[in-house]
Parts: C-alpha cells; sequence; structure tokens
C-alpha cells in the first residue's frame, strides 16, 4: 500500500487539481496502517476462515440470543424478563459457557464484605454445581 502511495505521488500529475489526492491517500494509509499495528493481535483473517469452512459472523448466534431475549422479554408474556433481571442472567450464562462460572464467583465473593446469609447459601450452591457440573446450566 505504501509503495502504491508513492507510485501515485510519482505518476498522478502534480497540478493544483491533484495535489490534495495524494495527501489524503497517504493520510489514510497512514490511519489504517497504525489501526492495523495496534489491532494485530485481534483481527481476524476472514479468507482463511472462509476457507476452513469457520464461521466468520456472529450473526446467527446474536440472532438465537436476541429472538430468546425478546420472547421473554415481550410486554405480552405472562412470565418475562426485566431488563435489570436479564443482565445477571446473561452473564452467568456467559460465564458458563466460557467455563469460568466458578472462578468469577469466587471473585464475587471476594468483593463482598457483608452479605446476607441466604445470598451466601445460593452463591456457595452455585459456586459447587458450576464445580461439580460446567455446562450444567
Amino acid at each position: 500500500m505504501r509503495q502504491i502511495s508513492l507510485l501515485c505521488r510519482i505518476v498522478v500529475p502534480q497540478t493544483q487539481r491533484f495535489t490534495r489526492s495524494p495527501q489524503q491517500l497517504a493520510y489514510r494509509l497512514d490511519e489504517l496502517f497504525a489501526y492495523l499495528e495496534s489491532n494485530h493481535g485481534s483481527t481476524i483473517a476472514y479468507g482463511k476462515h472462509y476457507r476452513e469452512h469457520k464461521p466468520i459472523s456472529t450473526a446467527m448466534a446474536e440472532s438465537a440470543v436476541n429472538q430468546v431475549v425478546n420472547a421473554r422479554m415481550c410486554k405480552r408474556q405472562h412470565m418475562r424478563w426485566t431488563p435489570r433481571g436479564a443482565h445477571p442472567l446473561a452473564q452467568v450464562r456467559c460465564a458458563v459457557i466460557n467455563g469460568d462460572l466458578a472462578t468469577r464467583l469466587a471473585a464475587y465473593r471476594a468483593r463482598i464484605d457483608e452479605v446476607p446469609e441466604d445470598v451466601t447459601r445460593f452463591l456457595e450452591f452455585l459456586q459447587r454445581a458450576a464445580e461439580a457440573e460446567p455446562h450444567a446450566f
């Protein structure tokens, strides 16, 4: 890309009309390279994933989540979720899927100074269940 930018500066006539174009191209390329360098660990090789028949989009998963959440948060639903209740439920489910529910519960428990006894028992139950069967939830 930098060679293309250099060629554009050489090939494109240096007239008033074309002076800004190579400058804009160089600026945008610098932005692109800075982005790629700072995010090189998290960028995805979509072509490679496509050739290996790996998913390159989370649209199917997001659609399924939206369908379930929307069904439970619909106003016509008798047993519906509130936004306040849905968020912690989603966090627990993600922790179960990631396999770190027990770790997160232990970290959460360590941050709490005084917890009501019933909440403490419930957290202990969740932690034991997560350690015994990580994918039971």
